[in-house]
């Protein structure tokens, strides 16, 4: 069982009268939002959907871990269709324990409540340095003359519930004393998956006289961070708020006030795994003349990772960097725009600059091999820079050949593949979009020539699924550099019980889909799962994408470094679909005959698909290439007393042959009008063979007229 976004006419006819029984619960909120590492706290999460009887809390990473308490408010219901959904409000909240061990890292984790009718969505708690102090008093601190004294450092765990909400807090300074004032609010709610607006923090700095001596917005993408030196001692005052005073009450923020080391740049921003690093930094509360280390364990996986350095001081609070095998270059001096007096680097390598002021242009230059192709990958607001990159290949003469921004998936950050077209010297040039510059303008600029590979992600990153039942994983491969072999996706750790059907991405395909399945008598339970897809010698994890509920109903999709699956209580259908093998000749159909079997009274109304798609946009298709869905013959929407219905596939003249690539037909059920829960049928192996070349030659000729 999982659910997708789907809003169809057919939602809004057949999702009012009853809902579906089994909706996993959708996190919205969780408060407190922090937890000290060395400590154990009791959190409540809250959403929409049925939050009672909880069983676990899956939490993400080392050194964390998570247990349940109670159900704090069950979930209402509608008489005879199970737990009602009311979307963009709290209906449910579980009280849950976290632990975060004396050596846990402190940075945001994602966590997910397990219930008996299903795995959650993503919610995040912080994990900190210092001790977390809760918001007490909504109301009372919104004034000066009531604001809530705080003893530095601390870790404030608030909200901005309602418009207009503005949190006060005071706390007493010492002459000389550096404290950094770092917010996480929005950056929070990226994940937070049915939450329609965001907060846009700030946070201003006053005397006791209320005089504003510092503020900040838009530092980390949308939260603030402020580091302050007090001239004199005295009591001072935090405003926290929406910069255009809105409210919601799902809306939480964390707000870390501390004299502790605190990096805001350093340089390089990468290393490689199993060597000892030197770093030259800028932030607060430590000597910026005297280096910052670090020594990555070996086993260090690639990619981007959280670090604390050391410094004079102790060490400073988590810091991303770039975690890379090829070799590191450092920029030397400000390597010059200009490509005749350009940085010389020798690829493959890590080449890690700064754009320390405005207009400025790294370049540097390489020798390049006809027909090669090669890798160039920025890394930038990834790693924590404020640089939004921008890259430029150009000839030896300094002329713009290509320019690249934005890369899909990679936000501010940006991936390209070039083709040297002759042998020769040729150049990178590097700069800010907007031409910014400085000490937090790093980057690392990944150069390589390219070798074959993929990149792969699934869709969606939880799997709910009750006994007997099934329900789809799509995976997605995107291929690079040349890469035409075949892909096979699979899971590394299904639970008792859970099986996964094979699926092998043949050559000239892009996606494919798993059907997951639970046994009659598979026990109830809640884990984290792993997918891996290997293809000619390469191996790699696949990337969950959880959805995410635009403003007006839309669906996009965000990373998530979590995928689950939950064994949840029966599900509201079964979904079987004949036949399991279909042989379709190129420009010919094939008819599939589906059965729907319901369950715990269900007596609502199902909609059929092979595709992934939301108002006219696929999402993911199983299909081969060339093969669609045919409406014309088709029962798609099935009424609340239909239990059968009817796909028809239609192949092209022109599909090309393929043999037994795996797909499956979803039921989708409504679960409010927005949310849709899909299961599935067994595999259906889809075979088109390949066209005889004399089927042409010797087909009659038709008789001439006379």
């Amino acid at each position: 069982m999982r659910s997708v976004v789907l809003v169809t006419s057919f939602a809004i006819l057949f999702t009012m009268p009853a809902l579906a029984q089994t909706s996993y619960p959708m996190v919205m909120r969780i408060e407190p939002t922090a937890v000290q590492r060395g400590t154990t706290a009791e959190l409540t999460i809250s959403g929409s959907g049925d939050f009672s009887g909880p069983s676990a809390l899956l939490v993400q990473g080392e050194s964390v871990s998570g247990s349940t308490l109670a159900t704090i408010t069950p979930a209402p219901a509608a008489k005879g269709t199970g737990a009602k959904v009311t979307r963009g409000q709290p209906s449910g909240s579980s009280k849950v324990k976290f632990t975060a061990d004396a050596n846990a890292l402190a940075v945001p984790r994602e966590v997910r409540l397990v219930t008996p009718v299903g795995v959650s969505s993503v919610g995040l708690v912080v994990v900190t340095n210092d001790p977390v102090v809760t918001e007490t008093d909504e109301k009372k601190n919104n004034t000066p003359s009531g604001a809530q004294k705080l003893k530095l450092p601390v870790a404030i765990s608030g909200r901005i519930s309602v418009a207009e909400d503005v949190d006060w807090f005071e706390f007493e300074a010492q002459a000389g004393q550096t404290v950094t004032i770092s917010v996480w609010g929005n950056r929070l709610e990226n994940k937070i998956h049915d939450l329609q607006t965001h907060l846009d923090p700030i946070a201003i700095l006053l005397d006791d006289q209320n005089r504003e001596i510092a503020a900040d917005d838009n530092h980390d993408f949308a939260d603030p961070l402020l580091i302050y030196t007090f001239k004199k001692a005295g009591t001072y005052r935090l405003q926290i708020r929406d910069t255009n005073y809105a409210g919601n009450a799902n809306w939480t923020y964390v707000a870390q006030l501390t004299s502790s080391p605190f990096a805001t740049a350093v340089f390089p921003t990468a290393i490689n795994p199993g060597k000892p690093a030197q770093f030259t930094g800028t932030g607060a509360n430590f000597d910026a003349k005297k280096p910052l280390s670090l020594d990555a364990p070996a086993s260090t996986p690639t990619g981007i990772s959280h670090f604390a350095l050391k410094t004079d001081r102790g060490p400073t609070q988590a810091f991303p960097l770039v975690v890379t095998d090829l070799p590191i270059v450092k920029e030397v001096g400000d390597t010059p725009a200009e490509i005749d007096r350009a940085q010389l680097v020798s690829l493959p390598a890590a080449i890690c600059g700064q754009l320390l002021e405005r207009n400025d242009v790294d370049c540097y230059k390489f020798e390049a091999k006809k027909g090669q192709i090669y890798a160039f990958e920025v890394v930038a607001r990834r790693a924590r820079s404020a640089a939004d990159p921008t890259l430029r290949i150009i000839d030896a003469k300094g002329n713009q050949i290509q320019e690249i921004d934005d890369s899909p998936g990679l936000g501010k950050d940006l991936r390209v593949e070039w083709t040297a077209p002759s042998d020769g010297v040729f150049g990178l040039r590097v700069f800010d979009l907007h031409n910014r510059g400085g000490a937090e303008f790093g980057y690392a600029l990944l150069a390589q020539p390219a070798k074959p590979d993929f990149v792969a992600v699934c869709d969606p990153d939880k799997i709910n699924i009750g006994p007997g039942s099934r329900t789809p994983m799509f995976v997605k491969v995107t291929r690079r550099a040349g890469f035409t072999g075949a892909v096979t996706a699979s899971f590394a750790n299904l639970p008792p019980g859970v099986s996964a059907s094979p699926l092998t991405i043949p050559p000239g395909m892009t996606q494919g889909e798993i059907v997951v399945s639970a046994t009659s008598d598979a026990k109830p339970l809640g884990t984290f799962v792993t997918l891996h897809a290997r293809g000619e010698g390469i191996d790699s994890n696949i990337a969950p994408n959880q959805e995410i509920y635009l403003p007006g109903g839309g669906r996009g999709l965000y990373p998530v470094s979590t995928c689950a699956l939950a064994v949840t209580k029966p599900s509201d259908i079964l979904v079987d679909a004949r036949p399991s093998e279909i042989i379709l000749k190129p420009g010919e159909t094939a008819t599939i005959d589906v059965t729907v079997m319901r369950q715990n009274g269900y007596a609502g109304g199902v909609n059929l698909a092979v595709n992934l798609s939301h108002l006219g946009q696929v999402y993911a298709s199983p299909l081969p290439t060339g093969v669609t869905l045919k409406d014309a013959g088709s029962k798609t929407l099935l009424g609340p007393k239909d239990t059968v219905g009817k796909i028809v596939l239609q192949a092209a003249p022109d599909a090309p042959a393929c043999d037994k690539v795996p797909i499956a037909v979803m039921g989708h059920v409504s679960i409010n009008f927005v949310v849709k829960t899909a299961y599935s049928s067994g595999p259906i192996l889809i075979t088109i063979p390949a066209k005889d070349p004399k089927a042409a030659e010797t087909k009659p000729a038709k008789p001439k007229k006379p």
